[in-house]
């Protein structure tokens, strides 16, 4: 009897370990403070660390304020492997479906199928045009999901290397 304890024990152990990595990799926490200012677009700015698969990132989040009717942010992540930079344009629509997301607390990871763009430049005008070249499944939390939907579409956030 003893045994089966321990052996229930070591079961309940790693599967919470394990269920703890999965949720580090898709569950996105926002501050009070952040999530405050990004309701109504008031500048802001703050800075988390993190690490993801061995791999240490400081991310910093900066709410610049509305200008021309958008809401801009700006989102710098740093690691050992380089620098990058997105510059976002949010609507008021899509500020309060942000904040929303942010603002649900369940853990519960959910599927998303997250499209990939690729820049393509018109021969004829030379207008740059972004068109679907697939789909990548993510998971995670709400907060997750929907902040990925945005910053991985080029007609709302623009990635730069620094």
């Amino acid at each position: 009897m003893k045994r089966f304890y321990a052996a229930l024990i070591t079961l309940v152990i790693v599967l919470s370990f394990g269920l703890s990595c999965v949720f580090a990799a898709t569950y996105t926490k926002f501050s009070s403070k952040f999530m405050k200012n990004f309701q109504d677009c008031d500048p802001y700015e703050e800075t988390i660390n993190s690490e993801f698969e061995g791999n240490t990132f400081s991310t910093s989040r900066k709410i610049q304020g509305w200008r021309n009717g958008f809401c801009k942010y700006q989102e710098t992540i740093s690691s050992k492997d380089g620098k990058y930079q997105l510059n976002c344009s949010f609507t008021s629509i899509q500020i309060d479906e942000l904040y929303e997301a942010m603002k649900n607390k369940s853990k519960e990871v959910e599927k998303f199928e997250l499209e990939n763009f690729a820049e393509q430049t018109d021969p004829k005008t030379g207008k740059i045009k972004y068109v679907t070249i697939g789909t990548t499944t993510i998971k995670g939390n709400k907060a997750y999901i929907t902040w990925a939907k945005y910053q991985n579409n080029p007609y709302f956030c623009k990635p730069q290397k620094l």
